[in-house]
Order: structure tokens, then C-alpha cells, then sequence
């Protein structure tokens, strides 16, 4: 069963959004007591690579994974594009997210997202399994309401594929599409499979702001590549500042010019790209930019003055006071940057942040779908993701990650040991 869920009136930017189907602006709304200040990050590296950078950014075609690294690229961009225009209609109000029973949202871009990516990985590999967050099993037992969702899925894919592949689009029927997004049900564990979050963070995608298209392969649990595209991410980290908090905006000036119409080249929408051994790399989601790729690292060295740490937007997903109490204990004293989504992984893999925590209530599951792609984009960008206990995370185990100790944390190699310290020294007074 699927329940409307409005979308909020209140964004600062709506009538901007509406009018141009821009749908990050500015970051989440603020309360009346905030106050907006912008502040750049750190610069990311700045290296370029292969010049042919559409096609494959990591590297030359006769590197290992070379076509899973190229299907993946453009399965994910063709995905973005989707994901934009669905984010200009529900800014619009043209359009609106749903709840599924389990009360977590869905939009339409959710399952035409897994129905497209579905869609491109089968021209190469017919037989592929995929272990993705959706199913169509609410369209397709929707009654006339889930009939009407899945014509405009249908529509939704189908012009989306003509725009990236012309002539060569294939038309697909609501029947091809149910069976497409119920690839995602695959079960895991051994062997290879693909492993995809069509809209990561759907609260921030339904607001407007940070989202992400998530798509890795895993073989026998080990992660083999990753695409993660972040339409709404600013390409050179630039922030707001909030009373509690930081979080990925765009100035007033940067605006302006924008809502004039100015060209502005790439200056959001980043996709990242990691292929085991072979490093990370970040290029537009934007087909029409044909920027090359630059190589992305996290931060090398940790300065407790001015590094930063991560985290999930809403207090439900995260215990917001211990993850202050371990940046305590590092003697960091920045306000969190706070980010819906997996674009957290991009933030550490390119040195927006120092490092990411996330440490869920007592009896929550992570989903494998949930970090899969941003923990080899922080890998190749050379960090280290564990749990709380210093594990590495266990892809074999099927859809969820069930032994999981108490939390995830992203972070460079040179800092990890010095987390684990403090989340030990935080532990023991936590109300986790």
C-alpha cells in the first residue's frame, strides 16, 4: 500500500525551483533562528586522467572492469537525469512521494531509477542478479492507482533512454518495466551481484536537496566497482553554516547568476567512480560537460581545529550526541556537516569532511544497498570503512549487514586508529 506524502511548502527556494526545475538551490529549509553564512571546504585534488572521460573515468578501456566501470557510469547518468526532472515535479507539486507499508518514502524516480539502471546492465550481462531496494510489487497489486504509477514510470524510462540514446531507445511497456525493477530482489551473498539504491536519501530528495543514484558490484562480498552519482552536490564543497551544523548549498550570488541564466559550467552534480585497485575518481553527472575526471583523495592529515565530521540530517537515523562525544574526544570542535544520503562518502572521499559516523538505535539493520557504492568510492579514495569494532563490513551476508557492531565510520587511514580510540572512550556513556 503506498499513502501520499506532501511535500513541504516552506522550501526557501520554491518558486526558483518550480519555475526552473533547479532542484538544489540552497540546502534544507532553516529554522526562523538561523543564520546563513557561506564557508568553502577544502579544495579537492585536482589531478586529470584519461581524456576520454565520458566513457571511462577510471582509466583505459583495457583495465580490469573496464566495461562494468562504463555500464555503470552511464547506467547512473542516465539515472540522474531521470531523478532531476522527478525532483523538478515534486518542487513543482506536479508530483508527490508515497509512503510504502514499512513507512519509509517512495517517488517515482525510485523505481524508474532501478528499472533504468536494470535496463542498461541487461544489454551486457542478460543474466545479471541485482540486489536493489525496490520491487514493483505496489504497482503491480495497486489497484488503478498503482496502474496509473506504473504508465508513468513507463513513460518517465522510455523518455529518458530516448534522450540519452536517440535512435537506438528501445520503447519498453509497463510490462518490461515491472520486470525490470524486480531484478532488485535478488537474495546476495556469494557470488557477483549487483548491488543498487535507486534514490538514496528520498527525504532529501522529496526536499530538494542531497540524494544520491548508489550502484555497485560485489563479487564473492568483496566490492569490485562503484558508481555513485550526486546530482545536487556542489562540485567544490561549498557550505552553508546553521546554528548546529553545516550542510551543501549554494550562495546567494552563485544563485542569482544561476536564475539568470548565466553559464555557469560544472559547478554541481558529481559523479563518482572507484574500480578496485585503481582509485577514485569524480566527473559531472552533466552528459553535456565533457570535463575529465579528477582524482579524489581523502584528507591526508587531521588538524582537530578545523577537520570535520559527517553525518545523517535526521536524529532518527543517528545518534547525533554520541557521534559529538567521539568528535570530542578527537578535540574537534567544528559543527558537523550533515548531509542527507550516501553523498556523506563523497564528502569524506574528497576531503569535505574528515570523517562520516553513523550510529543507528538498538535494533536497526543497515541494508546492504545503504553503503555499498560510497564504501569503495572512500576506499579507492584511500580510507578505511569499518564498524564500531574495527571490522570491515561483510557483503556476503545476504541483503542486510547483520553483524554490524553498534555503528559505520568512514575515515582516512591515518585517523581510523584514533577513532576507534574515541569511540571506545564515548561507549561506555552513550544511551545507544
Amino acid at each position: 500500500r503506498l499513502r501520499a506524502f506532501p511535500v513541504p511548502t516552506s522550501h526557501p527556494n520554491m518558486a526558483a525551483l518550480a519555475q526552473f526545475s533547479v532542484s538544489s538551490v540552497v540546502a534544507r529549509t532553516a529554522g526562523s533562528k538561523t543564520r546563513r553564512r557561506n564557508v568553502t571546504s577544502r579544495a579537492i585534488s585536482a589531478t586529470a586522467v584519461t581524456p576520454n572521460a565520458q566513457s571511462v573515468p577510471n582509466g583505459s578501456t583495457g583495465a580490469e572492469y573496464a566495461k562494468e566501470l562504463e555500464v555503470a557510469t552511464d547506467a547512473v547518468r542516465m539515472a540522474s537525469t531521470l531523478c532531476q526532472e522527478v525532483q523538478g515535479q515534486l518542487m513543482r507539486q506536479d508530483e508527490q512521494a508515497v509512503t510504502k507499508d514499512d513507512k519509509s518514502l517512495v517517488t517515482l524516480a525510485d523505481y524508474a531509477a532501478q528499472a533504468i539502471i536494470s535496463w542498461r546492465i541487461q544489454q551486457e550481462w542478460p543474466d545479471f542478479t541485482m540486489v536493489g531496494e525496490e520491487d514493483a510489487e505496489a504497482l503491480v497489486e495497486g489497484g488503478a492507482g498503482g496502474t496509473q504509477t506504473l504508465d508513468k514510470i513507463t513513460a518517465l524510462v522510455n523518455k529518458t533512454l530516448r534522450h540519452h540514446k536517440g535512435d537506438a531507445a528501445p520503447t519498453l511497456t509497463s510490462g518490461d518495466l515491472v520486470t525490470l525493477i524486480d531484478k532488485g530482489k535478488g537474495r546476495g551473498g556469494n557470488g557477483r551481484h549487483w548491488v543498487l539504491d535507486p534514490v538514496d536519501g528520498t527525504l532529501g530528495f522529496v526536499r530538494g536537496d542531497q540524494y544520491a543514484i548508489a550502484l555497485a558490484l560485489m563479487e564473492d562480498g568483496v566490492l569490485k566497482v562503484g558508481a555513485m552519482g550526486c546530482p545536487n552536490m556542489p562540485k567544490m564543497g561549498e557550505v552553508l553554516e546553521y546554528d548546529s551544523s553545516y550542510t551543501y548549498g549554494f550562495s546567494p550570488r552563485l544563485v542569482s547568476k544561476m536564475l539568470a541564466g548565466e553559464s555557469l559550467g560544472w559547478f554541481r552534480g558529481c559523479l563518482f567512480t572507484a574500480v578496485q585497485g585503481q582509485g577514485c575518481f569524480m566527473s559531472p553527472t552533466d552528459t553535456k560537460l565533457n570535463v575529465e575526471p579528477i582524482a579524489v583523495r581523502v584528507s591526508e592529515t587531521f588538524e582537530p581545529k578545523t577537520a570535520k565530521f559527517c553525518e545523517p540530517v535526521m536524529k532518527a537515523n543517528s545518534s547525533q550526541g554520541f557521534t559529538a562525544s567521539v568528535a570530542d574526544n578527537l578535540a574537534m570542535t567544528s559543527k558537523p556537516l550533515r548531509v542527507y544520503s550516501q553523498v556523506k562518502y563523497g564528502s569524506v572521499a574528497r576531503a569535505d569532511a574528515d570523517v562520516f559516523m553513523k550510529f543507528p538505535k538498538a535494533g536497526y539493520t543497515e541494508k546492504i544497498w545503504d553503503h555499498a557504492a560510497g564504501v569503495i568510492i572512500v576506499e579507492e579514495a584511500g580510507g578505511v570503512v569499518t564498524d564500531a569494532g574495527g571490522a570491515p563490513l561483510n557483503w556476503a551476508g545476504g541483503r542486510y549487514l547483520d553483524t554490524l557492531d553498534r555503528g559505520i565510520i568512514a575515515t582516512s587511514k591515518t585517523l581510523h586508529a584514533r577513532l576507534m580510540d574515541a569511540v571506545s572512550k564515548s561507549w561506555s556513556s552513550s544511551q545507544l
